[in-house]
């Protein structure tokens, strides 16, 4: 889709590279710690959901921020998965 305005493309931009500089960082870690309250809300499917939704309204409003956010929630999925057994042993 293309930006309705100027302040639309900022917007974009800036979300695109707050996610990317939030990506660099995760993917750059094996098993990083998130906040307590991620870790409590993973295994709730509801939560997953919400995720599945957010990232549907990202990649609609644009596709690099859909990108970026599929890539988030892959790193936050991995890493949980990895917490969760780590915890559960």
């Amino acid at each position: 889709m293309k930006p309705k305005s100027n302040i639309d493309a900022y917007l974009r931009l800036t979300v695109a590279v707050l996610l990317f500089g939030w990506n660099w960082l995760e993917g750059a870690i094996f098993e990083n710690e998130y906040p307590r309250s991620f870790v409590q809300l993973y295994p709730i499917p509801l939560w997953r959901a919400a995720l599945l939704l957010l990232l549907l309204t990202g990649a609609h409003w644009c596709p690099t921020v859909g990108y970026m956010l599929a890539l988030a929630f892959f790193f936050y999925a991995m890493d949980m998965e990895v917490t969760l057994d780590k915890w559960t042993s």
